[in-house]
């Protein structure tokens, strides 16, 4: 929170000296801006960092990474068996549809004899 106050106040300082420059005093010289600049790019990076927690992630992988594996995959294997999965799921579906459906057929018809 404190480097997003900062970074406003930063922006608003830049933004002041801008517009409302000093008739007494010269205008920031290129090397003062691209230093201002440089500074409010670096917080703006903290800035995303921390509010994304990529740093507590990473701190995280490093604390627990004994604890599990990082593998390559093969992404048309993954989709293959994901599509296989999903096509199962699906016609064990219907096929639960048309036993409920025929089970609903047969409760409804009465039988004479």
């Amino acid at each position: 929170m404190a480097a997003g106050w900062l970074l406003v106040f930063s922006l608003t300082l830049f933004q002041s000296l801008l517009i409302n420059p000093s008739s007494e005093e010269p205008f920031p010289s290129a090397v003062t801006i691209k230093s201002w600049v440089d500074k409010m790019q670096d917080e703006l990076v903290t800035l995303a960092r921390t509010a994304s927690g990529v740093t507590q992630l990473r701190d995280i992988y490093v604390k627990y990474k004994d604890l599990y594996t990082v593998e390559p995959n093969n992404a048309r294997q993954l989709v293959e068996i994901a599509a296989r999965d999903i096509e199962k799921l699906l016609s064990n579906r219907s096929k639960a549809l048309v036993v409920s459906l025929n089970c609903d057929l047969l409760s409804s018809v009465s039988y004479t004899f």
